[in-house]
């Protein structure tokens, strides 16, 4: 098949072009000079990713409308019929996706990208002809670039757990409790810190493991006229003898949380006469007298998931889970403290961005919205003022929407 190749072509170009023949008899022509020409700069493992996208994009359009034809419609700028095989290869990608349950994105941003640039290119005209071209490609740029092969996934129901399973897991970690599962007064005084610091502050699982004894921190405030105490979530530089070692998960993470007064107090008790001696700073400790585990910390809820009572776990099943996880316990946090920000008179924005700081969520993090709509969705009629009588109380009026 004979190609016109339009100016500006030189000689060095058709050289380049000549080069690469090989790879026209995989992709085409115009691929060849799409990744030689217009796309220099890109290392060779860039280049063989966006060939070998392009490589299925001449495949599904010579499927759909013979062979040669991709480089025959790029040529002749047919905008309308190249936006067509765009389409059926955005058809087909999203089928592979859902059956293979593989991500497709990469190959669409490639399939795209080449044929407005080579529509571009190879589309050279002047005077209407070019104004009509130009506002094809800003309209084919601006509606394909932001569909995406993979069916977009349904968003992640926020489950607070239900109030029967907090109520009955305050209990199971009550370190006085017959229905305590764990074996020694050790690990009732730790596990029950570790429940706390999970569900009071929300903290994550990495974020608890990573904890040292200073990380308790207090002053005197001269303005309030007592003295205030803070957690500094934070990573060090200590040795971490754990082989799955915690970290944060972003930036924002790094803060700094107010504590109420029972988790100081039972930081304090466990400290003093439950943690031992160790040779490492961290504050919770194994019966090795090592860092606890990230594995540990599941292995604490799936016991304590074991001892609920039986209609804790029916509940537990209508809200569509199988067990109490460290995370569920942090969606519970931020369910409530989104409660707290909202009674306080703040607007939505406002308490958003509260809960942003406080859960050490990025500024793009969706996050706060997600737990905004859930606080919409839950009909919760009182505050939880940091005791626990009335955390219990203020989750019985939480009826989290199921997750479908």
């Amino acid at each position: 098949m004979l190609f016109v190749l339009k100016p500006p072509f030189t000689p060095l170009w058709i050289s380049s072009i000549t080069s690469g023949l090989v790879r026209c008899f995989f992709c085409g022509l115009w691929a060849t000079i799409w990744s030689d020409i217009l796309k220099t700069s890109l290392e060779p493992s860039t280049r063989r990713k966006h060939l070998s996208a392009l490589d299925r994009l001449y495949d599904a359009v010579q499927r759909q409308r013979g062979s040669n034809c991709l480089d025959r419609l790029i040529a002749d700028a047919d905008a309308d019929s190249l936006e067509d095989c765009l389409v059926g290869f955005l058809a087909q990608l999203r089928n592979e996706a859902a059956v293979a349950n593989v991500d497709k994105t990469s190959t669409w941003t490639s399939a795209v990208s080449f044929v407005i640039d080579m529509l571009r290119f190879a589309g050279n005209a002047s005077g209407v002809r070019a104004a009509e071209m130009e506002a094809k490609l800003l309209r084919l740029d601006a509606l394909y670039r932001q569909l995406a092969p993979n069916m977009e996934k349904p968003t992640p129901a926020v489950r607070a757990l239900p109030p029967l399973v907090i109520e009955d897991l305050y209990e199971i970690f009550n370190p006085e409790s017959p229905r305590n599962p764990f074996k020694t007064e050790t690990l009732r005084w730790r596990n029950l810190l570790i429940f706390m610091l999970l569900l009071r502050l929300g903290l994550r699982r990495g974020e608890a493991a990573l904890l040292h004894s200073g990380s308790f921190k207090e002053d005197f405030d001269p303005v309030a006229g007592k003295t205030v105490h803070w957690l500094d979530v934070e990573e060090t530089d200590d040795c971490d003898p754990r082989y799955e070692r915690p970290g944060l998960k972003t930036e924002p993470s790094r803060r700094q949380l107010p504590l109420p007064q029972e988790i100081i107090e039972l930081e304090q008790r466990y400290s003093r006469n439950y943690r031992g001696r160790v040779n490492y700073a961290h504050l919770l400790m194994s019966q090795k007298a090592r860092p606890l585990s990230l594995r540990s910390f599941n292995e604490i809820f799936e016991t304590a998931t074991l001892a609920l009572s039986d209609e804790a776990k029916k509940s537990l099943s209508k809200q569509g889970l199988q067990g109490v996880s460290c995370h569920d316990l942090r969606h519970t946090s931020a369910v409530v403290r989104m409660k707290r920000y909202q009674d306080a008179g703040l607007d939505v924005d406002k308490a958003q961005e509260k809960l942003r700081v406080f859960f050490g969520w990025s500024k793009k993090s969706n996050m706060p919205r997600l737990y905004a709509k859930a606080y919409f969705e839950t009909p919760l009629a009182e505050v939880w003022d940091e005791k626990f009588d009335t955390y219990v109380d203020a989750l019985r009026r939480i009826n989290p929407e199921r997750d479908h």
